[in-house]
Parts: structure tokens; sequence; C-alpha cells
């Protein structure tokens, strides 16, 4: 892991375009509610659970290779600072590798904030847990506020 971003991965057998689209389907592995669309470049959304709440918008789009979502408000009433994921980025990318494909999530700035270790241990449990279950079983475990 570099300082500044947490990394996380997964392996599946399923296709590239498999895993991009499953990532796309947010509401079905972290958090069920998603306001806006999640699936094209300049697409933007906002998950919501509670009072907590992140917006997005998607800056990269490579069909079956990478995506990235920039934060571009938020409100983490639960942290010292509210807004401290605006600004931040999650990368998806997706490869073959061993015969299966690999999805790997970083959210860069994600180490260095109040939030980090918090943040990272959460993180970890909705890539491996629920998007694997997602991809592997077609159900994830979205959190369903």
């Amino acid at each position: 892991m570099q300082n500044n971003q947490f990394n996380c991965s997964i392996y599946a057998d399923i296709t590239p375009a498999e895993a991009f689209a499953m990532i796309s389907r947010v509401s079905d592995w972290w958090i069920k509610t998603v306001h806006g669309k999640t699936s094209h470049l300049h697409d933007e959304f906002t998950v919501a659970a509670g009072t907590t709440w992140k917006s997005f918008k998607i800056t990269e789009f490579i069909p079956d290779k990478k995506i990235v979502w920039l934060v571009t408000d938020c409100n983490l009433p639960w942290n010292t600072d509210i807004k401290e994921w605006k600004g931040t980025e999650i990368v998806w990318e997706i490869s073959n590798q061993h015969g299966a494909t690999r999805i790997s999530f970083s959210h860069i700035g994600l180490p260095e904030l109040d939030c980090g270790n918090q943040c990272m241990n959460a993180w970890t449990g909705y890539i491996q847990q629920s998007l694997y279950k997602l991809i592997t079983e077609g159900k994830g475990l979205p959190n369903k506020f």
C-alpha cells in the first residue's frame, strides 16, 4: 500500500466485462440508497446511509478496464471533518491474471484521513465480502438504510 492510498483486490472467474458491470451495480453491493446513475463517464450519483452521504462523479471510464469516481461532496456526521472525503478518488482497475479476473480497488487519500482505519475496514468488507458475493453468488450484502 502506498502511503496515500488504500488498496484491496479480489479475483473471480468472470469476464472483465462482467466485473465492470458488477462494480456499477452500487446498490447491490455497497449501499441500497443510491441516487443518480453509476455506469457511464460523467455520471453523478450519491450513496446515502441515514444522515451520512457521499456524492461522486465518474471522471474516467475505460470499458472493462478502469473506472474512477471523484468524491465531489459528502456529509460524514460521525467524523471530526464532515467533508473529509471530498476530493478523494476511488479507482477501480480490472485485469486478467492467472486465468481469473482481478478487480483492484484503490481509495486515494483515504489513509491520511481521520476515518482512515475505520473506512479501510469498511471498504475491505464491501469489496471482499459484499461485491465478491454479488459476483459469485448473484447477491451482495449492501447496507439497507
